[in-house]
């Protein structure tokens, strides 16, 4: 009965160490599958990765190329648009140097010209009636001399170096001094006259 019952107690390890080698062995089995799963997952990610990343290149080739056109375009426009602005200077600056050389001085270089008399004084001393004291032009007004023989003048002037010029005493002093010609009478003013009446 001893043997019966190691036996029997055998058999139930047997048993369940049976019943645990098939669970590892269904364990390890559905975990195999599901790394294949997985790995076969992971292939199909990476090749559809690799198919988006070919059109990405395809794509951004054919973006590159388009830029490095129109890159060209302007290049080639940019030079362009500087030959013509340099052609337009050219033809601006020969224009310019034609038009130069139809009002050029054809005098000689003569710096002494300057002291020499024009022609309208040679032409207005060769007249009969010409006078050699005579000015060039009709003065209109005084000139200096006659300025300065106003005694009226050195007075004021006396007058403001003493600093006696706005007073009273400096006002009648000039009031009191006659004119060297005795005025027009057109030349009154009435502005200045005080009503008398």
């Amino acid at each position: 009965a001893v043997v019966s019952t190691q036996s029997t107690g055998e058999r139930r390890r047997e048993k369940q160490r049976q019943i645990e080698k098939e669970k590892i062995a269904a364990f390890q089995a559905a975990r195999e599958e599901n790394i294949k799963a997985n790995e076969q997952k992971l292939a199909e990610l990476r090749e559809k990765d690799a198919l988006t990343q070919k059109k990405r290149l395809v794509a951004g080739k054919k973006r590159v190329n388009y830029r490095a056109d129109l890159q060209a375009q302007k290049v080639e426009e940019q030079a362009a648009e500087q030959a013509r602005r340099e052609q337009e200077e050219k033809e601006r600056k020969e224009r310019l140097d034609r038009l130069a050389a139809t009002v050029a001085v054809e005098a000689p270089y003569d710096p002494l010209r300057v002291l020499n008399y024009t022609e309208a004084s040679v032409n207005k001393m060769k007249k009969p009636d010409y006078t050699p004291n005579n000015p060039l032009f009709s003065i209109v007004g005084y000139d200096d001399g006659v300025i300065q023989k106003d005694m009226r003048l050195k007075v004021e002037k006396a007058l403001r170096n003493a600093g006696l010029m706005n007073t009273d005493y400096g006002r009648s002093v000039l009031s009191s001094i006659a004119p060297p010609a005795v005025p027009r009478p057109d030349m009154v003013s009435s502005v200045f006259k005080q009503d008398e009446g």
